[in-house]
């Protein structure tokens, strides 16, 4: 064929000169390799050796070819051959040198002279730079790539850009006609240099042009013509298999040895067949001749699809089958991969080929299941949904009970619980009991058990969804299904622990589950998860730089809605930091971007509400109007979610009704627990602004210690700055350590750990009405109104019955405690004395009003002024019980403070002693000891965690609650031997089931597969 004339290829050619190291081009025949390299030593004025395709070339001769084209370059003479590679080494690094070698034709060298090239490239000091073009590179040369030293060209690359083409029309037909067919005519060639210079020479030699090119539209012959040009000196078998392997979506050296001789596939790109070879090993032939080529056999389908699924090729051999007359086959065969195998296809391309299926896909629905899967990867989910409610109706119209018919059936109840339904949560629990223990069906239905209760905000809901989900990883695992464990953790991180507030432990388990990841989908969905539980619990630095991975991965994949995303988590931040610009920047862009999240499953309102709250937070109350306006009419999807945030919102504008209704939602336990530390500080906002000082006070105590609860002390600092500060301001910041003079005289009085009353060193001794007394007016603050104390003391007596026993209870605590109590007109009042109580709960309040390090120095000092329970005697009065309660979460909040300081710094030996002190205190409570379990195996303390987790068991089995699955999980640690080594010596203790039975059984493994 006549070498294709000049054609400006401008944009290859300074790609190629601004590479950095070596270039490699690898195409098939008529791609215009040799022009390329032309111009290249054009522009840069480089060394060019063109290879002979008629035999191998050895060192030798590639070496002399090298000299001889220098000499006619320089008009100088050659050297001998000995020590020629040291002279070309010289002769491209010189100054005044051609710098750059280019070698055409370079499949004719043998693997010793292209080792030779590579060496020449690769080991001079600098590097030196060569320019290759084969249309198969030997493999000392293609290795070059992987080692960093070469980049590659290929086929792609090569193909003619529509400019290139008109300029390429110009030179053949040289009129305005050739240039208005261009478009067309490039369409039609797919850029291919060959094809579209028949095309043109053919148009330049007719006399009626348009008429010409009609014809060529309608005869896809030429490129028959032209693989018969190229394909001219295969033998008979080779050609037949060309045409065979012509209708495969991809080939490589394996596959076609498995159907023919081998060596097919390099003898089919020496011969110069367009294939154009990847870097993962596979070839392609371009589609146009694909579609000319074709002549499938059936026979050669059916062995080729195993092949191509041993390789990993699971779509190209289901698009073969059905190329074949096969669909059937091709769903049996999409049908049997595994959720981590359709989790690895391109999305775009599976959609593709399940429409092709047609109807063969729509009767499996395990193939339904992985469409819906696949909609779900890419954000599409009412087409997830649709295509889920299809296989719920092929299932019910076979009217099977099994494995697959269940799973799908919990599938379509996730997507109920999603939208909220209040049946779901029932016909979920049903089925469980009918499904079978290690199945499918039992963790697909522990999945959608989890999802429904994920959406309850009180905590034994969540407690148990946590459980639900955990289970279902673990029999996902037994499964071999690790795609499906990963995507329920990933659920129980974003859907409970977020909900629970443990967002610190969601994106710990998120982070380990990127790294443990084996797709780059895998490890985006990761990311963007992990950058929300971040955001949300006030991390900014980390946040960010995650969230650039995620949209780096994002854009990889192609993949759109994570833009929405991040920006919904960016718009977090900006609500934090208090930037107004930022919130309204991020806010647009994750409109623009949230697609069907803004209409389905309730993350469309989940976000409104988000958004409105933020751009509330930094006075931005237009938006905030807008976006609240929106969210009502999504009002049925999550009304609680709403209710909360337009509290939230009028909150921050300090109308007394808010505080009304977050108090309300408080005691109906309607708000979870990620949020009930926001709306207890701004309940106290509230207070404030009405001019309620000492319940705001107590509001922001309560919020401290909810927050240091959720293992976040400092959460109020870094979500609501702006409301923690100006509640700060308003409370007066008591002494680090308490003045002893400060409440003077000479009565002690102790309520912590028990009552006693002391004057100086003696102790007085007292009982009944007097001391009851004494204990209202501790807890009332040293002073109490005498109605109020006959109310307490003699509730429903006359008021008249009541004042005449008052007088004699009087008299009875002068007569035992002296001057500790005394009446000043309508109030009783305790005389000056140091009150242990208030002693501690100003040392609380000195802890919860200070930050950073100074708080947790606080909160030691105010923990060991607490001395034991309010008054543990008094077990039936309802005020002293109240009271006792609040003191113990206070007492639990500044040890979450410690106990989390702790930890951080690897003070074991603390963290020890806080947490027998809040075990003691919160007996049900399994959070903080996990905490430290799993801080012991980290530090390869496993005896003292195998001691602890045997003893909270033990605590659960006695209490008859149900211990959590994360010591089962806790149990994939060394942790094994130790309990093996203990258990080896005890009866196992004995474990519970949700319901609080005891398990059949003592082992382990039927514990782990009774639990729901």
């Amino acid at each position: 064929m006549a070498r294709v004339p000049f054609v400006p290829r401008q944009r290859l050619v300074q790609e190629i000169l601004d590479a950095r190291h070596s270039v490699l081009i690898e195409a098939g025949g008529g791609f215009g390799k040799s022009v390329l390299i032309g111009q290249v030593c054009a522009a840069a004025g480089g060394l060019e050796v063109r290879l002979p395709r008629d035999h191998p070339v050895a060192v030798d001769e590639l070496t002399t070819a090298i000299l001889d084209a220098a000499e006619q370059r320089t008009g100088r003479p050659r050297t001998p051959a000995t020590g020629a590679a040291g002279r070309i080494g010289e002769l491209l690094a010189a100054p005044a040198g051609p710098g750059l070698l280019a070698v055409d034709n370079a499949e004719a060298l043998t693997d010793d002279a292209a080792a030779w090239l590579a060496d020449l490239a690769q080991d001079g000091m600098p590097l030196l730079r060569i320019l290759v073009s084969s249309r198969l590179l030997p493999a000392p040369l293609a290795a070059m790539e992987f080692r960093g030293t070469a980049e590659r060209f290929n086929t792609q690359d090569l193909r003619l850009t529509q400019e290139e083409a008109t300029a390429l029309a110009r030179i053949e037909v040289g009129d305005e006609d050739g240039e208005r067919l261009t478009t067309i005519l490039h369409d039609l060639s797919g850029g291919w240099v060959a094809l579209l210079l028949v095309m043109l020479r053919r148009l330049a030699r007719a006399s009626d042009r348009m008429a010409a090119a009609t014809v060529l539209l309608r005869n896809p012959g030429l490129i028959r013509q032209l693989m018969d040009h190229y394909a001219a000196d295969l033998d008979p078998a080779d050609r037949y298999l060309l045409s065979q392997v012509a209708a495969f979506p991809m080939v490589n050296d394996s596959l076609v040895e498995g159907l023919g001789e081998p060596g097919l596939l390099r003898r089919l790109i020496r011969a110069g067949i367009p294939f154009a070879v990847g870097a993962d090993g596979w070839s392609r032939l371009c589609s146009e001749a694909q579609e000319v080529l074709a002549a499938l056999d059936p026979a050669i389908a059916q062995r080729a699809a195993p092949l191509l699924v041993s390789q990993g090729a699971e779509l190209a051999a289901a698009s073969l089958l059905v190329d074949s007359g096969d669909p059937e086959q091709a769903a049996t065969l999409i049908a049997e991969l595994p959720t981590s195998r359709i989790n690895r296809l391109d999305p775009v391309e599976f959609i593709h080929l399940m429409a092709r299926l047609g109807p063969a896909a729509e009767a499996a629905p395990q193939v339904l299941l992985h469409l819906a899967r696949t909609h779900r990867n890419v954000g599409q989910l009412a087409e997830e949904r649709e295509v889920i409610g299809r296989a719920l109706r092929v299932v019910r119209e076979q009217n099977t009970d099994d494995d697959l018919a269940v799973e799908v059936e919990s599938e379509w109840l996730i997507q109920r619980a999603l939208l909220r339904d209040p049946d779901v949560l029932a016909q979920i629990e049903r089925l469980l009991e009918g499904a079978a223990e290690g199945t499918r069906a039992q963790a697909s239905l522990l999945e959608a058990l989890g999802v429904a209760l994920s959406d309850r905000p009180d905590g034994p809901s969540l407690r148990r969804a946590e459980n639900a989900m955990r289970q279902a990883a673990i029999t996902w695992g037994e499964l071999g299904e690790p795609a499906r464990v990963a995507a329920v953790q990933r659920g129980l991180a974003t859907q409970v622990l977020s909900a629970l507030g443990r967002t610190g432990e969601g994106a710990v388990l998120l982070r380990r589950l990127g790294a443990a990841g084996d797709t780059q989908f895998d490890r985006m969905l990761c990311l963007i998860m992990e950058a929300r539980l971040l955001a949300l619990s006030g991390e900014a630095e980390r946040t960010l730089a995650i969230l650039d991975d995620a949209l780096r991965l994002a854009e990889l994949l192609r993949i759109d809605w994570v833009t929405g995303h991040a920006a919904w988590t960016r718009l977090i931040v900006a609500a934090n930091d208090h930037d107004l610009s930022g919130v309204l920047e991020h806010l647009a862009l994750a409109e623009a971007h949230l697609g069907q999240m803004m209409m389905h499953d309730g993350g469309g309102l989940l976000f409104l509400c988000e958004a409105a709250d933020a751009c509330a937070v930094v006075g931005a109350d237009a938006p905030a109007a807008r976006l609240l306006a929106l969210a009502r009419e999504h009002r049925i999807e999550d009304p609680v979610t709403l209710a909360l945030t337009e509290a939230f919102i009028d909150a921050r504008r300090g109308e007394p009704e808010a505080a009304e209704v977050l108090q309300r939602m408080l005691e109906d336990g309607e708000i979870a627990p990620c949020l009930r530390w926001k709306a207890e500080l701004l309940t106290g906002y509230v207070h404030l602004a009405t001019g309620q000082t000492d319940a705001a006070d107590q509001r922001l105590l309560t919020a401290l210690d909810r927050a240091a609860s959720l293992g976040h002390p400092d959460l109020l600092d870094r979500r609501e700055r702006h409301v923690v500060g100006v509640l700060r301001s308003a409370i007066r910041l008591p002494p680090a350590v308490p003045d002893a003079s400060a409440d003077g005289g000479c009565f002690e009085v102790r309520v912590l750990g028990g009552f006693e009353v002391r004057q100086g060193h003696g102790v007085l001794h007292g009982n009944g009405r007097a001391s009851q007394l004494v204990k209202h007016l501790v807890l009332a603050g040293s002073s109490i109104r005498v109605e109020t104390v006959v109310e307490m003391l003699w509730p429903g007596e006359m008021p008249g019955v009541g004042q005449r026993r008052l007088k004699n209870v009087l008299a009875r605590a002068r007569a035992t405690y002296g001057s500790l109590v005394t009446r000043r007109g309508q109030l009783l009042c305790l005389s000056s004395c140091k009150i242990d109580l208030h002693a501690f709960e100003e040392l609380a309040r000195a802890a919860a009003a200070a930050q950073d390090d100074e708080r947790i120095s606080r909160a030691r000092v105010a923990l060991a002024a607490f001395t034991g329970p309010l008054l543990p005697d008094d077990v039936y009065d309802e005020r002293i019980d109240q009271r006792r309660e609040g003191v113990r979460r206070r007492v639990l909040g500044l040890i979450d403070v410690v106990l989390t300081a702790a930890l951080e710094t690897g003070d074991m030996e603390e963290a020890m002693e806080r947490l027998e002190t809040a075990m003691e205190l919160d007996p049900y409570d399994q959070e903080r000891p996990l905490r430290v379990a799993r801080a012991l195996v980290a530090g390869r303390r496993y005896l003292e965690a195998n001691d602890l987790a045997a003893r909270v068991i033990a605590a659960a089995d006695e209490l008859g609650v149900p211990f959590a699955v994360e010591w089962d999980e806790l149990s994939l640690s060394p942790l094994d031997g130790a309990r093996a080594a203990q258990d080896a010596g005890r009866p196992a203790p004995r474990t519970m089931t949700r319901g609080g039975r005891h398990a059949a059984g003592g082992s382990r493994q039927a514990v782990r597969r009774s639990r729901r």
